[in-house]
């Protein structure tokens, strides 16, 4: 059995995302479905690999500013889904994100 090596839970949740690949030809959006102060899955038909480093806007709810992360690394990928893990956060989108975290896992 598949041990969870997560440090924190991940909410469901239903977010926008566009990511991009610096130096490369390579962008998309997709459906943030899963998050944690520490990563993400994200839906997208767009093919990514594992190892990639990506730079991830995330369009939380209302919010009308998205937070950035500067380097969310692909730790797996299955077909049209990956799992990220923010690996290059600045602390004011890492302050913002933990937040929306905190109030989505916060039992109703």
């Amino acid at each position: 059995m598949m041990q969870n090596k997560r440090k924190h839970e991940r909410v469901r949740v239903q977010f926008r995302s566009h990511f991009s690949m610096k130096g490369k030809m390579l962008a998309g959006d997709g459906d943030l479905t899963d998050l944690s102060p520490g990563g993400c899955r994200i839906l997208s038909s767009v093919q990514v690999s594992a190892g990639s480093e990506l730079e991830l806007c995330i369009f939380p709810g209302d919010d009308a500013n998205p937070i950035l992360i500067d380097v969310a690394t692909v730790r797996w990928c299955q077909p049209k889904e990956f799992g990220l893990a923010f690996t290059g956060i600045r602390a004011p989108a890492q302050r913002r994100l933990t937040d929306v975290w905190r109030k989505l896992a916060k039992p109703a």
